[in-house]
């Protein structure tokens, strides 16, 4: 009892048990017993034969436990007596096919059993595994096996939706009483040092990253009215509005800056924002914005639609300058600098924060992402600059101290870099370029005598100050995420999903004579493709054709999600689709 209140006792189902001695244990170190059910492969009369099973079965039933006997694991689904229930946590201990069993047998194994385990599961519950030193195939296995030669654990929970959420080590003596047997609860022990207790979870279904979604329903023929603006909303707690709202205090406090919301445009054209450098010279970087179907429809022509993707397509190559007509994304809120400048008018302060979601193409990595949240901090008093810089190192040092417990902490350092100011952030061994400074001439706006931006990456600072690696997390549906931050303060990432399994495919093809190849365009195909589920891609080799003057490419891809069960069979048919959408959209020939 707590509070008042009556806990929840947990439902344990136990499948495979060899001798029942584990289930013992457990009924007898705190579990209530009428919440635990037995089961085992065997028949009752092979298990009354063994004197110390058939005791421990007493026992159980004596303390009101339900023991079952006959019971496939990977059939669980089949049996009406168990489900009747949905159970909280589901125990399979040391599972074998028996003998001698190779790898593959026991990959199946595992396998039926997680796609067993859907029906009788929780929606919260949990699938504990006991796997003997190696099997898994996981880091935490030492020493660990090759992948090929381990049971790989992670991928075939992954196959039914189930990601790996905690790997502890399987210590016997927590458990008075336990025995292990080997094959049908022949009464001989195997060893069980450097075993590991590995728990599932249910994934998130196999969908686009939001992200990926943002960008897809921009660049679509959808209205892209109420389109989600990112976690900077004043009740947000997710960590990049928590460091925003951080840094913005620091500001006002040193600078009495003012704030403005983020109510610009997030597709630009005919007019609505101003490109300025790097962007203005990297127009293969931005997404552009296909035809609204009522003017295709309005203009009575097929042709429009052909004719725009062409120019779609002419605009991405370097050198050119043909986005006048096209609309795209926005790749950097200095586009509306602009529109920003009357805005702030008339105010007493002399800096202006806006922060807001941009966009732009970039080769895949986990520290490169097509959307993230900008800050910019803009201001026509230049003799601020190294004021605002000091405010923004002490904001930034202050949070990582936080973050990590210590007194005090310098991990900023700035470099220059054509002219502009670099600010990069240094946690550990990394160095993350997170921000740039840059002098604007008065020549954009003659009534000043020039002025300064400073633009941060508060994705990338988040990744930095959270210890997280892939950017992906920062844009999970997974609730696990957000109830690590909803106290509105920043803290330590702890992963949810565990050693993730990835898998690697290439693929070949020719590209025409006489065509530039756009890395950057293709590596934008394959994250739409694989809904954000393809974590690098490394050219293996590149070849010339003297007799046809073509180029030959071979790419490998690897495949790997941060917070979803991708199973080996999703991959490849994202490789299927991805070799077609290559095929289609960039106009190679496949080998």
């Amino acid at each position: 009892m707590t509070g008042g209140g009556s806990t929840k006792m947990a439902t344990v189902l136990l499948v495979g048990e060899g001798n029942f001695s584990f289930s013992a244990s457990l009924c007898d170190t705190g579990q209530d017993p009428h919440h635990i059910t037995a089961t085992c492969y065997e028949a009752e009369d092979a298990v009354r034969a063994q004197h110390l099973a058939w005791r421990n079965v007493q026992h159980l039933r004596s303390k009101g436990a339900a023991v079952h006997f006959g019971v496939d694991a990977t059939k669980l689904h089949e049996y009406g007596f168990l489900t009747n229930r949905l159970y909280d946590r589901i125990i399979f201990n040391f599972p074998h096919c028996g003998r001698k069993a190779g790898v593959k047998k026991n990959r199946d194994l595992l396998s039926n059993f997680f796609h067993s385990c859907k029906g009788v599961l929780a929606s919260k519950g949990e699938i504990h595994i006991g796997l003997c030193q190696g099997q898994g195939g996981t880091p935490a296995d030492q020493p660990r096996r090759e992948w090929q030669n381990s049971w790989q654990v992670v991928s075939m929970a992954a196959t039914a939706g189930f990601i790996l959420t905690s790997v502890v080590p399987f210590d016997p003596d927590k458990h008075y009483g336990y025995q292990s047997t080997g094959y049908r609860s022949q009464e001989k022990s195997f060893r069980v040092v450097g075993a590991l207790n590995h728990a599932f979870t249910r994934s998130l279904s196999m969908e686009n990253i939001s992200a990926l979604q943002i960008i897809q329903t921009l660049t679509s023929e959808r209205d892209p009215q109420g389109i989600d603006r990112g976690f900077l909303g004043n009740t947000s707690c997710h960590p990049i509005a928590v460091i925003y709202k951080e840094l913005v205090e620091f500001c006002r406090q040193e600078l009495q800056a003012t704030v403005l919301q983020d109510s610009f445009p997030l597709i630009c054209g005919n007019g609505s924002c101003s490109l300025r450098p790097p962007y203005s010279a990297a127009q293969s970087k931005l997404y552009f914005v296909t035809p609204d179907k009522e003017e295709k429809v309005s203009e009575g022509s097929e042709d429009l639609h052909e004719t725009h993707f062409c120019r779609l397509e002419q605009a991405a190559h370097p050198g050119n300058n043909l986005t006048s007509g096209l609309h795209h994304l926005r790749p950097s809120l200095t586009c509306f600098i602009d529109d920003i400048f009357p805005k702030s008018a008339g105010s007493p302060h002399a800096l202006t924060i806006v922060g807001g979601l941009v966009f732009r193409k970039c080769l895949i990595s986990p520290q490169s992402m097509p959307v993230y949240h900008e800050m910019l901090l803009l201001s026509d008093h230049r003799h601020w600059r190294q004021l605002v810089l000091d405010t923004i190192n002490h904001a930034i040092n202050t949070m990582a101290a936080s973050v990590i417990s210590a007194e005090t902490v310098n991990c900023v350092t700035l470099h220059q870099e054509n002219g502009d100011i670099i600010i990069n952030l240094s946690p550990d061994d990394c160095d993350w370029m997170i921000g740039t400074i840059r002098e604007v001439p008065a020549g954009d706006r003659p009534e000043t005598s020039g002025f300064f931006t400073v633009s941060l990456n508060l994705d990338l600072l988040a990744m930095c100050l959270l210890g997280i690696e892939d950017w992906r997390v920062l844009w999970t549906e997974d609730d696990r995420f957000q109830a690590q931050f909803h106290h509105q303060h920043i803290k330590p990432y702890q992963p949810f999903s565990l050693y993730p399994p990835y898998y690697m495919h290439d693929v070949s093809f020719w590209v025409q004579e006489g065509a530039v190849f756009d890395d950057v365009e293709f590596h934008t195909v394959a994250v739409q493709v694989s809904k954000g589920n393809i974590v690098d891609i490394q050219l293996l080799d590149q070849y010339e054709n003297a007799e046809t003057g073509r180029t030959g490419l071979c790419y490998r891809l690897k495949y790997q999600s941060c917070d979803r069960a991708l199973s080996y069979g999703s991959a490849l048919e994202m490789q299927l689709r991805l070799r077609e959408e290559l095929r289609r959209r960039l106009h190679v020939a496949l080998r």
